[in-house]
């Protein structure tokens, strides 16, 4: 006789393999993507890698991304000491030390002109092409005679830069006249260092600073590496410092740039891992061992929640091929989300007496877990189409652990075999004690009403303080010695990019056009006043080389008058207009590839170059106080886009809290709509009014606490939307358990908030202001959430409101 069939142990086998084509599935693509993906998989911790892209046209985005690329790589270090001579010489040992090093592309000390014959040849066979349009309009009004005089005096006076060897070639002097040009456009678009004793130095307030510049590569620029540029220049300085015994003349340093930030807040980040990490995961441990009094709980909670966060981190990294540290910051939370699901099932394995083997449990419980799970998923998968990519992963990572936690429990625990003899939870005998004087109609009528009462009044009171407003500066907050640094450095460079200008074009030579025509009227309406560096004051145009031709044309007419009246014979004007002839076709571009090295390298952070088929290059100001006014000077140029960091972010980030909040508003209908399926209208819309008494609670505390709604606290409301439901949804299914157990499912609620509450707390702790707002408002949520359902417990309705 053949035996039926038994449906428990087959649809355990169910669950287990669906459990295990999910994880297989994440540990297969994960291979597949790290086997054939050409770029590497990386953990990403540049700061700035965080906010979102604020320019909408896709090339001119890329084009800003390539410049960052550069500039975001820069660092200063500037070398004091009361005494010159004792500064220049740590520098220079400095200097010798990361010049070899492979953590850099460059390391510039000395400015002694090395290159000057370089330049100088470079300015005399193209001194045809490189007048500036001052010099053009010049000599077209007056026939060049002002400018040919000014040669003439100028090379009888004996006081040029340049040597006149060549004077039969260029008796007007224009390689001279162009390297002037040359020094001035350098000197306006670079700091307010001096050149002394063949290195950039300046005095303030009686010391003697001397800078090194230095370029990070891309090995030297990987942050999350203790042998990075960033950690040798500290480990280089920390040999020189205080080296003098005189205290006037001790050497110290200051050091300037982004990387000295990234590579703080990085270290900051990875600390708070651990530590945020270790208490929450000690922290449900001792929870779980006071409950359970048993090591099986705890070691396959533990299990449970460390496969979830393996799960979570491949299929992030395989998804988006990179995961910024800050995800992992955040996703230490799953550590308090995934437990929910282990308790509520272990809570029953060591309680309940009805149920009297795993699958029982699993049968008991998979309806609630069900619905928490499509809860929670739907708000995470929510923000999944945001277009933020550290909130898509936020969002990915969570929703992947928690459904791996979620399938976990009901495929592996049921396999577990229940405790033999009597069952009883100690602790929930005394949480009975607690919530049978505590937990009423009128008591949770009254609670629920203050809460209402109270977030109203706060707003009303309090509604100066709620604005939804970004402020990108506040991502990362300087203090300590980088401060300090960055302040004195400020003072000293005086060199504040804080905004530039992209200007792009079909061709390399209509960006160049572009950029001269805009150049022209950013000097107009600064008034010449404001420094700053771009590729046409290096490389003109082709058009504008013409035009410089043009103009030199002019002056040859002056020629044999202009080599006479230096002592020159008649047959070197023939010569002259020779030379002028024989250039005519020369002209300067990157397509030609006779651009010089020392320019190339000069203008590398301002010349783009080609991105998606259009060339872009940059007018990058020294400094940029009013932003409105520099971004106006912008208007009317088709091809010329103002990028200001953080103004641009801070209010895209204010369009994207508003986005996020309809986000908020699609997956509360979506709620609703799920609801119904199992519940009546009057209960779908009591349980959908809890997350509008988590929101009015949390921006109450926002308020008061005179806490802007930023994108990040917004953004926690929706992931504290679906975990607080969660207490609502268990509390409700748990009327239906048999008198003497309900007390196990308001117990593991109980737990299920203390533990969540601790991880999120904990990120409510992080010094980093993204993950401390989403922490605070999932908290302030989730403590909202619970009150609600504690007291809402009692006040659930009739049998026939369920469906």
């Amino acid at each position: 006789m053949n035996k039926l069939p038994n449906p428990r142990k087959n649809k355990n086998n169910f669950f287990f393999t669906l459990w295990l084509i999910f994880h297989l599935g994440i540990v297969a693509a994960f291979l597949l993507v790290f086997a054939f993906s050409r770029d590497k998989l990386k953990l990403e911790t540049d700061l700035f890698n965080l906010i979102p892209k604020s320019l909408s046209l896709e090339s001119v985005r890329k084009a800003d991304e390539k410049m960052l690329s550069k500039t975001s790589r820069n660092v200063f270090i500037l070398v004091a000491n009361r005494d010159f001579q004792s500064a220049k010489n740590v520098a220079e040992n400095i200097f010798e030390e990361l010049n070899s090093s492979e953590n850099f592309e460059s390391v510039s000390l000395y400015n002694d002109m090395a290159f000057i014959s370089d330049i100088t040849d470079f300015l005399f066979k193209y001194r045809w092409n490189m007048l500036d349009q001052k010099t053009i309009d010049s000599i077209n009004s007056d026939g060049g005679d002002s400018f040919a005089l000014g040669a003439l005096s100028k090379a009888y006076s004996g006081f040029t830069m340049l040597p006149l060897d060549n004077l039969e070639l260029d008796p007007f002097l224009l390689a001279e006249h162009n390297f002037s040009s040359y020094l001035s456009s350098v000197q306006k678009s670079g700091t307010a260092m001096s050149l002394v004793d063949g290195v950039l130095a300046s005095q303030y307030e009686g010391e003697w600073y001397i800078m090194i510049r230095a370029v990070l590569s891309k090995k030297g620029s990987a942050l999350a590496s203790k042998k990075n540029g960033v950690s040798e220049i500290y480990s280089a300085c920390r040999r020189f410092e205080n080296l003098n015994g005189d205290s006037r003349e001790k050497t110290h340093f200051i050091y300037s740039g982004v990387p000295y930030h990234s590579s703080q807040s990085s270290n900051a980040a990875a600390r708070e891992i651990s530590i945020i990490a270790t208490i929450s995961m000690l922290a449900v441990i001792a929870i779980l061992i006071l409950v359970f009094k048993s090591p099986k709980p705890v070691i396959f909670s533990a299990g449970s929640i460390l496969i979830s966060i393996v799960a979570a981190f491949l299929a992030t990294i395989s998804v988006f091929r990179e995961m910024h540290i800050i995800t992992l910051v955040f996703g230490t939370s799953l550590i308090g989300s995934c437990i929910d699901y282990s308790l509520h099932y272990f809570i029953h394995w060591a309680g309940s007496l009805s149920l009297k083997t795993g699958s029982d449990i699993r049968a008991k419980l998979l309806p609630e877990l069900s619905m928490a799970i499509c809860s929670t998923g739907i708000c995470f998968a929510v923000l999944l189409f945001a277009p933020f990519a550290i909130l898509k992963q936020m969002s990915l990572f969570c929703l992947t652990g928690l459904l791996s936690s979620f399938l976990t429990t009901i495929a592996i625990y049921p396999k577990i075999k229940t405790p033999a003899g009597e069952r009883k939870l100690p602790l929930a005998d005394k949480f009975r004690f607690f919530v049978d004087r505590a937990q009423n109609k009128t008591v949770g009528r009254i609670t629920i009403t203050a809460l209402f009462v109270f977030s109203i009044a706060s707003i009303i009171v309090f509604h100066g303080n709620i604005r939804i407003k970004n402020n990108i500066l506040s991502l990362y907050k300087m203090q300590g010695k980088l401060l300090d640094d960055e302040i004195t450095a400020g003072k000293i460079i005086k060199y504040n990019p804080s905004g530039w200008y992209i200007v792009g074009g079909e061709t390399e030579q209509q960006a160049l056009e572009n950029e001269e025509n805009f150049r022209h009227a950013f000097e107009e309406k600064t008034s010449g006043k404001a420094g700053y560096m771009s590729t046409s004051l290096f490389i003109p145009s082709i058009e504008q080389q013409k035009k410089s031709r043009y103009a030199s044309e002019k002056l040859l007419k002056l020629a044999a008058h202009q080599l006479q009246s230096l002592g020159y014979e008649k047959k070197f004007t023939e010569k002259l207009k020779a030379d002028f002839e024989q250039s005519a076709g020369d002209f300067i571009s990157f397509a030609a590839g006779n651009v010089p090295e020392f320019i190339t390298s000069s203008i590398s952070s301002v010349w783009i170059g080609e991105v998606e088929g259009k060339y872009y290059s940059v007018l990058l100001p020294n400094s940029v106080e009013d932003y409105e006014f520099f971004r106006s000077i912008a208007d009317g140029f088709e091809d010329v886009h103002f990028v200001s960091k953080s103004a641009d972010v801070s209010r895209d980030l204010d369009k994207l809290t508003v986005m996020v909040i309809k986000f908020f508003v699609a997956a509360y209908i979506l709620m609703l709509i799920m609801l119904r399926f199992f519940y009546s209208w009057k209960q779908s819309l009591k349980i959908i009014s809890v997350p509008l008494l988590i929101v009015l609670v949390t921006v109450a505390v926002f308020g008061i606490a005179k806490i802007n709604l930023e994108f990040f606290s917004v953004t926690g409301l929706i992931l504290v939307f679906g975990l607080g439901l969660d207490y609502i949804i268990y509390m409700i299914e748990n009327e239906k358990s048999i008198e003497k157990e309900k007390i196990l499912e308001p117990f593991a609620t109980m737990l299920s908030f203390v533990t969540t509450g601790i991880s999120f707390g904990a990120l409510a702790l992080s010094s980093f202001q993204p993950v401390r707002l989403i922490g605070l408002s999932i908290f302030i949520g989730l403590t909202t959430a619970y009150l609600s359902s504690f007291f809402y417990a009692r006040d659930n309705g009739s049998a026939q409101d369920y469906r």
